[in-house]
Order: structure tokens, then sequence, then C-alpha cells
């Protein structure tokens, strides 16, 4: 039987057409324009950390623009741009910035839930005229829950100061990975004493490069003039690797003071000192901004180095870390 070879040609163009049409339409790019929300999100994301960020000038901002603008083609709303957040955090990261991060919207409201299901500071009496603070990460940005923490810490304090006569204190920051630093500080207020006990360096703000902060309620206000310092008392002060950002900020708050030494392993390095930016869509943008300077002034850009450094106890063991401190403490009083 002889085919006719045009209808057979037809047969065979059919699915070729079909198939160069599909791969076409595939390869068509969205609408290059997002969205008006977006596009307006994304440039105030980028102007904040153009503005404000510590490693802002490490960056090619030029090209990061490309990229955002390439990354966003086709958006329509806020929430499908988050990994352009991403890159540009990622882009910080790059740059040397290992402490900024953003807080979705979704998260906010955990954090400042007047419910709080995170650890208490824990106290005990170690003998020798020695008193014991485990002083663990708060994440709560609640007032009334942070002040609950706060009070906490001094009630457990006076208790152990009504039982016995202390000489000195060991504070425990291991493991204390951060979150909010000033109920931390608020409540280790009667170690600290009164007056400035750290600065903060912004060096991208040419009106305030050097901007002090006080050991009350971790607002700047001046220290009540006359008023008297409590009776110095010596601090050990335990970090390790996972003593990070608010924890060590608390750390170098209690180094900078007379009679303190720190004990244990190096720390995690976030000691940047973060400012945080509520975006036009509810969540938070925590900006590494400057650094930290304890009240001698002596900068910390990286990790804490501990003045003895102590190996990790294996666990149901001795810990050598307190151990290390309550030596200290004994040999000096």
């Amino acid at each position: 039987m002889l085919y006719s070879v045009k209808p057979l040609m037809r047969l065979l163009l059919l699915p070729l057409l079909l198939m160069a049409s599909s791969l076409f339409a595939q390869s068509k790019k969205p609408d290059a324009t997002p969205s008006k929300e977006v596009e307006q999100y994304l440039a105030e994301f980028q102007k904040i950390v153009k503005k404000k960020a510590l490693y802002a000038d490490s960056i090619d901002w030029a090209q990061l623009r490309k990229e955002v603008k390439e990354k966003s083609r086709g958006l329509r709303t806020i929430e499908e741009g988050r990994h352009v957040l991403d890159h540009i955090l990622h882009t910080l990261r790059n740059a040397g910035d290992k402490h900024s991060f953003l807080i979705p919207k979704e998260e906010v409201a955990t954090l400042t839930s007047p419910s709080y299901a995170g650890q208490q500071a824990e106290s005990r009496y170690l003998g020798d005229g020695v008193g014991y603070l485990k002083v663990p990460e708060f994440t709560s940005m609640d007032a009334s829950v942070g002040q609950t923490f706060s009070q906490g810490i001094q009630s457990q304090m006076e208790a152990l100061q009504t039982k016995h006569t202390l000489t000195g204190w060991v504070v425990d920051l291991r493991q204390n990975t951060g979150g909010n630093m000033n109920p931390m500080i608020e409540g280790l207020k009667p170690l600290l004493g009164e007056g400035i006990y750290a600065y903060d360096i912004s060096p991208r703000r040419a009106f305030m490069k050097e901007k002090p902060r006080y050991n009350w309620s971790g607002k700047e206000q001046q220290p009540r003039s006359g008023a008297a310092a409590p009776t110095p008392q010596q601090v050990a002060i335990l970090i390790d690797s996972l003593t990070a950002s608010s924890g060590e900020m608390v750390a170098i708050a209690l180094m900078g003071r007379d009679n303190a030494r720190v004990f244990g392993q190096p720390s995690a390095g976030y000691t940047t000192a973060n400012q945080d930016f509520k975006l036009s869509d509810g969540a938070y943008l925590l900006l590494a901004a400057g650094y930290r300077m304890d009240r001698t002034r002596k900068p910390y850009l990286n990790r804490i180095t501990p003045d003895v450094v102590v190996e990790y106890s294996p666990k149901d063991t001795p810990d050598k870390t307190i151990e290390a401190a309550q030596r200290w403490l004994r040999e000096t009083k």
C-alpha cells in the first residue's frame, strides 16, 4: 500500500511543533515587574541594610541590586519574596556579618506573648562564701515576662545573701545562646554596680560613634548622683562555645568591672551590637549595626577568650570549670 508523502510529513511535524511550543512557553520569563508592594518592601529592606549595617561598605551594591531585581521577577506578595530577603542576608554573611537575622511576623506574636515557657534562672550555695547563678537564654520580648525573669534572678540572689555571708559569685552563662539582653542585665544589676557597663560603637553613624549603656532596665540614662555603689564582690564568669549574642553581651558587661575573671571555653563570637527595625509587614530585622566595648572601652570584635581556659567535663563527672572558678575565688579572698 502506498502512502501520500504530504499527510505523513504533517503527522511527523505536528508532535515536533507541539513540543517546541511547550518548550517556548516554559522558557518564557514571568513578568519582569514585581508588584508595587513587593518592590517597596524590598527597597525598604535594602535601604536599612545599606544605611545601618556594620558591613554595608563591604557589599557590591550595584551587583546586589541586579540580583534582587532578577530574583523578584513576577513576585506578587511579600510572602513570596522571603527568598530574596534571605539572599540579601546571605550577601551580608559573605561580607563578614554572622549575626543579622530576620524574625518573620508569624514568630513576632510568639515572642511578644505574655506566656513564656523558657527556662528561669537557677541558684545555689557552693560553700566557702560563694553563691552560684545560672542565667539561661531569654527569648521573650514581652515587658511583663522580662520583669518576672529579672526579678527572679534578684530574688534568688537576695535569698542566698540572707542565708549566707557571700564574698563572691559564680555567674554561669554557658549554653546561654542569647535573646533579649535587658532582663538578664536588670537581674544582675547588684553585681554590675551603677553607671556605664558597656558602649555600643556604630562606625557608620558619624553623629553618634559611641553610645553608652547603663545597667537599669537596659535604658540609657544618667546614674543617680551621689548614689552609693554596692560592696564589690568577686565574680567568676563561666562561658563556653554556646555562649552567644546577648549571652556574650552579659559576659562583657560583667567582665569590665573590678574583681572579675572569665573561665571556660571561647564564646560563639556573636558580639556585634544588633539594632532592631520593624518592617512594614510586622516582621523585625535584627541588624548588626555596631560592636560592643566593655566599661573600660576594650572592644570585642569576635569571640570572648576566657582568662582561664578549662576543658569540657564529661557528663556525670565533676564540673572542672566551676572547680577552677571556686579555686580562684578562694585564693583571692
